[in-house]
């Protein structure tokens, strides 16, 4: 579908956006900011104006973000594409209509934990026994973290995750790695240039249906965290 028409389709039918941006919960974390809008009008057919943000102050962080993602269905297809090159006033975003749009596969939403209240992911390994990583995001069927060496673990597995909800959860849950991006990071503060591997990992869960509930209830109340937040 090409852009023009799709944000046509979304004025017509006043489909609302989801607008996904960089917001600094605490000093030093970046977390994904979230927020929804719609088209209010499209200008020379080049242009889009979006307007009636929700929440009111989300105006404010896009301008301060300078670009953002926008998501949006039709017809049961999802897209997103990138908007950048802000007029940003009191009420109202006016930018050029992006040049494509890309389609997405994924199904579940995803939350990011607080630094404050993490989430904890718990490994047991044949070498180094149990070990523990922050979790970076989830969702109701899957997590993700770094690690500055490869896992030792076998293609299905069984992990434990500690969830800040209730007072503290614990639950338990067969996984297996779907994907692993590996990349190198440098420590610039240093005096010589050391080079690091960062590897990220990305694990599908299957956890008992009552424990999905409380993983959903932990993802519906850092949802409402942050929006406050924002």
């Amino acid at each position: 579908m090409k852009s023009s028409e799709a944000f046509q389709y979304l004025l017509d039918h006043n489909v609302p956006i989801t607008l996904i941006f960089p917001f600094e919960e605490e000093k030093g974390h970046i977390i994904t900011g979230k927020g929804i809008c719609h088209i209010e009008n499209i200008l020379n057919n080049s242009k889009i104006v979006l307007g009636r943000f929700n929440p009111h102050s989300l105006v404010n962080h896009l301008k301060n973000a300078r670009s953002f993602q926008a998501n949006f269905e039709i017809k049961g297809e999802t897209y997103f594409c990138a908007i950048e090159k802000l007029a940003v006033s009191k009420s109202t975003i006016i930018t050029d209509i992006p040049t494509s749009l890309n389609s997405s596969m994924r199904k579940f939403s995803r939350v990011e934990p607080s630094m404050r209240s993490p989430v904890m992911l718990y490994i047991y390994t044949p070498h180094n026994g149990t070990i523990s990583f922050t979790v970076k995001d989830l969702t109701e069927q899957g997590i993700s973290f770094t690690t500055d060496s490869p896992l030792a673990v076998e293609d299905s597995f069984m992990c434990g995750l500690q969830i800040p909800v209730d007072k503290g959860t614990f639950i338990f849950s067969n996984a297996t790695v779907v994907y692993k991006i590996e990349s190198l990071r440098t420590d610039r503060k240093a005096k010589k240039l050391n080079v690091f591997n960062n590897i990220l990992y990305g694990l599908a869960l299957f956890p008992h249906s009552e424990d999905a509930k409380k993983i959903r209830l932990y993802m519906n109340n850092r949802d409402l965290e942050i929006k406050k937040k924002i």
